[in-house]
């Protein structure tokens, strides 16, 4: 009985923080607070934004949080570089906050970091040195879109090409990542934010 009641209590703990949140990914919440101070983070005018731009930026703070995610599955957040630069940063901060900010946004700022740390280690493997190290995908990328290089020869272009082929491996990375792991969003939440 006792277990039950356990059981019970943290369902109801999960649920009411799936309740507060704007998405789910993966059953993971991501959480208004989270959200909104993300959002004004990165769009910081005082304009009261529309429903549109709300999901517009959530869907890309979802791309981001998948590549976490899949950054996560490949085992990058245990690896001892990222483990002892995470460490560093909180360290840093620590000793450079004052006290009031390390109880406001401490915790957002640090995942932030951890997270845009792994964000860059899996976009090295899987999108740079893909391109970098793989001259042949690249031109063979070229030759299938020769027209868009206004009839310039490959290696006049190359630098071009390559950036392409890059936002090529992303958009095929992402699609990939939207279809493995399950995506919730919660527009009414999302209404809620903007009144």
């Amino acid at each position: 009985m006792r277990k039950i009641c356990i059981l019970l209590v943290l369902c109801f703990f999960y649920l009411s923080t799936v309740a507060q949140s704007v998405a789910v990914i993966n059953g993971s919440p991501v959480s208004q607070k989270e959200f909104v101070w993300v959002y004004h983070k990165h769009r910081p005018e005082n304009t009261k934004p529309a429903l549109t731009d709300l999901i517009s930026f959530l869907n890309i703070y979802i791309d981001f949080k998948l590549k976490v995610l899949d950054a996560r599955e490949a085992g990058l957040d245990k690896d001892s570089t990222y483990i002892s630069e995470t460490r560093n940063y909180e360290k840093a901060l620590l000793n450079s906050a004052p006290p009031e900010a390390r109880q406001a946004d401490f915790s957002l700022v640090t995942k932030e970091f951890n997270e845009a740390l792994l964000l860059f280690n899996i976009s090295e493997k899987k999108i740079w040195d893909g391109a970098e190290n793989n001259d042949r995908m690249v031109h063979e990328y070229y030759n299938a879109h020769a027209e868009n290089y206004s009839s310039l020869s490959y290696d006049d272009c190359k630098s071009e090409v390559v950036q392409d082929y890059q936002r090529q491996l992303e958009c095929e990375w992402i699609t990939a990542l939207r279809k493995k792991y399950k995506i919730t969003i919660d527009q009414g939440a999302l209404s809620k934010l903007i009144r």
